[in-house]
């Protein structure tokens, strides 16, 4: 039996709201044994705690997620500050940057990201980052703290840029998108880095691969992206999955 860990995955949504309890039990099933939920906005930080409280395998990040800068106002930077003296969590986010057309402005983005960058430095916390051609400016900032750990999600920038986070003492996590045969680059990237380095994760209910295309997503398809990392890296998916699992256990401390 294998065990996993998924290392992103917002099981907060509303997407299992109907059947949460049934799709960590699936989950289970396919050897997928701990997972680790990302804040994205406050109102969401209430219904994290209540789910990691009755389900010890769950752990808790708390953030303000770059999508929804529009939404955050300066008090919830004071919110997730004070959150966090009353409250348990293995990481600070999901924070970050997403520099698509549609997204929210670049400047109110960058004012939420650095506000969790120092939280995550003053509290020595890692940081869940989630970046969407943004990958240069998220180096250039995590720089300016030297003993800043985390995880980049969803990872799906270029191989120097990965191996620049790995110098830095960052986990490079990958999900369904590895999965999809025109996803050339990724998957190049993903065969060529440091397993060491690297996490698994299904950012469910989104981000589904290839087998569940337009479908939703949820943990229990985690194997399938172990199973095609296994396939890129020619490695045996038991090495994959023990590795996966050491690395999200030292960076979340599970």
């Amino acid at each position: 039996m294998l065990d996993l860990i998924d290392s992103h995955c917002h099981l907060d949504f509303d997407a299992f709201d109907s059947d949460r309890n049934s799709v960590i039990e699936r989950a289970r099933s396919k050897g997928i044994n701990q997972f680790v939920i990302p804040g994205v906005r406050h109102s969401n930080w209430g219904l994290i705690r209540a789910i990691c409280n009755s389900n010890t395998q769950v752990h808790a990040c708390y953030g303000l997620h770059p999508y929804l800068a529009g939404e955050h106002t300066d008090d919830d930077i004071l919110q997730l500050s004070h959150w966090l003296d009353n409250n348990d969590c293995v990481a600070i986010g999901e924070c970050g940057l997403d520099y698509r057309k549609d997204q929210a402005d670049q400047a109110l983005q960058l004012k939420f990201f650095n506000a969790q960058l120092e939280i995550a430095h003053v509290t020595g916390k890692p940081v869940v980052i989630h970046s969407v051609r943004a990958t240069e400016d998220v180096i250039h900032l995590i720089k300016n703290y030297p003993d800043l750990r985390g995880m980049v999600h969803s990872y799906s920038g270029s191989y120097e840029q990965a191996m620049q986070l790995i110098d830095l003492g960052f986990y490079i996590s990958y999900g369904g998108a590895i999965t999809y045969d025109n996803a050339r680059k990724l998957r190049a990237t993903a065969s060529d880095i440091p397993l060491g380095s690297i996490l698994l994760e299904t950012d469910a209910p989104d981000q589904p691969d290839a087998d569940h295309f337009n479908q939703r997503n949820e943990p229990a398809y985690l194997v399938n992206v172990l199973k095609c990392l296994s396939e890129l890296r020619d490695e045996p998916l038991e090495q994959i999955a023990r590795q996966t699992t050491k690395n999200a256990q030292e960076l979340f401390g599970i």
